[in-house]
This record gives structure tokens, C-alpha cells and sequence, in this order.
């Protein structure tokens, strides 16, 4: 049964019926931090509240509303720093014992970390000024290249033909960011593929050589193998002829392809190749990840004792 809008409810409905989705994340900064540059400053200045030229705006708490929206008041991030990190509180840290040194030290230790979160949010903010104006040239950059191709006002009155769609660029040419991004794109899925059909054959190896611990190689382990089957382990042998006649007949095993399917289900949850160590597990135990894992883990056991 597919779920209709009413199953879903009523709060998914403004979202197109699609559930799970997060709400808009609250920026770190209350104010802008940096002065907005000026092609911003030219989209804002066009900007009005939505009351027509002649209609007087209402008074909203006894303020009469302002037509044009007033520019929010730009705060540095070192005067945010300076106000709320660097402040340091009225006490002789000297005389503080007990609970009230660790809540200062604890304090100190918090300014820390929010001055170094404020410095991390004001570069990304800034590198994304940075991308956003190069995007912003790089569109008007394409507006001016279009309004070159614009044909003469004698053209435009008349049907187009083939000759004038010939003349014109039919698709428009890839910028050296874009073919850059896309060369890059194109080497990481070649890298990708590799990387499957290298871990593949990994597998495939290793694969082999747990598979090889059970292979006869001399003539001794050869007669031990025929003894052991036909003398020892003779009701094993028995049941696995039947097991070969019942595949040949089209007789289904279940008891033999439900121990196959939970060998298949333990090693694709622990990463095994039929109980024995798997790629991953082989991968960090010769770059020394499981050693330090455990040192690790000795040195919190350690640290609790």
C-alpha cells in the first residue's frame, strides 16, 4: 500500500509530502560580520517592504516602519572575541578552591573552544564571500558574452534559418574552473574503479590463500585424506554423496543452504572470508591500526585503574 498525503500528515504536506527533512540551520552570527560587496549593496538598495509610493507605512509599537529595510549593523568577529571571550570576570582567581576553581577553569576552557569556533565560522564565511563573487563574475562575464552574439534588429523581425543558428555558438564553451573540475571528476571515478578491481582481486587473493591451508601438496597428506574418508569419517562421506545426488536429482538441501546463507550473513557483517580474516581486517593489522587500537585501549584501561 503506498502511503497517501493524509497518512503522511499534515506537516509534511508544506514539504511536498516528503518527511525527514531538517530544518534550516540558525547562522553562528547574529549580525554580519564583514561589509557585503557591492553588487549586494546594489540588489539591497532596490529592495523595498511592499507599500506602494504615496501609501504612508503603519506604525508597528509606535515606530513608523521604514519603506527602504535599514542595513543590519556589522560586528567584527575580534569585537565579538573581545566582548564575550576576552572578558575576563571581577574574581581573585588566587582564593578560588574547590568546585568554584574547576567552574572557572572549566569557563576558561569554554572561551577557548568559542575562539576558535568563531575564527573556523568567520573563515568559511569568508571563503564563501569569495565564491559567491567569483560565481557573480562569472555570470556576468556570460551575460556580456550572449549580448555579442544578439543578432541585428533587421534578424530578430525576421524567421531564423539555418544559416543564422549556424553562425552563432550552438552550445556555450566550458570555462578553464569547469573543464578543471571536470578533468578532476573524471580522474577520482577512474581512481574509484581501480581501487574496486584492486580490492576485488585483493579479495580474490586472500580468498586463495586461506583456501590454500586445506589443499593436499604431498603424498602423506594425500593417503591420510583417503584414510580419514574412507575409514574413518565414513558417515561424513556418506551424507556428502547424498549431498551430491541431491544437487544432480534437483533435490533441495535446506539444512545445508541455511548453514551456507548464515556463513554468507557472519561474513559480510564481521568482514570475514569463510571465518578467517578479511581485506580489512589483513589492511590494518600490517598498517599497524589493530596494534594501536589496543595499545590504546591498554592505556584507557590504564588510565581508569
Amino acid at each position: 500500500m503506498h502511503p497517501t498525503s493524509l497518512a503522511l500528515g499534515k506537516g509534511t504536506l508544506k514539504y511536498g509530502g516528503k518527511s525527514g527533512i531538517l530544518p534550516k540551520l540558525r547562522p553562528i552570527f547574529k549580525n554580519p560580520i564583514m561589509p557585503p560587496p557591492d553588487y549586494v549593496k546594489e540588489k539591497e538598495a532596490k529592495l523595498e517592504q511592499g507599500y506602494a509610493k504615496g501609501v504612508t507605512p503603519p506604525k508597528v509599537d509606535g515606530r513608523r516602519v521604514s519603506r527602504v529595510p535599514k542595513p543590519k549593523k556589522i560586528v567584527p568577529v575580534e569585537e565579538l572575541i573581545r566582548k564575550r571571550v576576552e572578558r575576563e570576570p571581577n574574581v581573585d582567581v588566587s582564593k578560588l578552591e574547590g568546585d568554584a576553581l574547576w567552574a572557572y577553569k572549566r569557563d576558561q576552557i569554554r572561551k577557548e573552544h568559542l575562539r576558535d569556533a568563531y575564527l573556523t565560522e568567520a573563515k568559511r564565511l569568508e571563503k564563501l564571500e569569495q565564491l559567491k563573487a567569483r560565481k557573480h563574475e562569472l555570470e556576468e562575464q556570460h551575460k556580456a558574452e550572449d549580448k555579442q552574439h544578439e543578432d541585428s534588429e533587421a534578424t530578430k523581425l525576421t524567421l531564423p534559418t539555418i544559416d543564422s543558428y549556424l553562425k552563432g555558438p550552438i552550445m556555450r564553451q566550458r570555462t578553464p574552473e569547469e573543464k578543471a573540475i571536470k578533468e578532476e571528476q573524471r580522474a577520482l571515478n577512474r581512481r574509484v574503479e581501480e581501487l574496486k578491481v584492486q580490492e576485488a582481486r585483493a579479495t580474490e587473493l586472500l580468498e586463495l590463500y586461506h583456501a590454500a591451508g586445506s589443499f593436499i601438496t604431498t603424498e602423506e597428506e594425500l593417503s591420510e585424506a583417503i584414510r580419514e574418508a574412507f575409514e574413518v569419517k565414513v558417515g561424513q562421506f556418506e551424507s556428502n554423496e547424498h549431498l551430491v545426488e541431491d544437487k544432480l536429482f534437483g533435490y533441495s538441501n535446506v539444512y545445508a543452504n541455511t548453514k551456507t546463507n548464515e556463513r554468507a550473513v557472519k561474513d559480510a557483517a564481521f568482514g570475514e572470508i569463510d571465518g578467517q580474516p578479511g581485506l580489512q581486517t589483513v589492511r590494518d593489522t600490517l598498517s599497524g591500526e589493530n596494534e594501536k587500537l589496543r595499545r590504546d585501549a591498554h592505556a584507557e584501561l590504564n588510565k581508569d585503574a
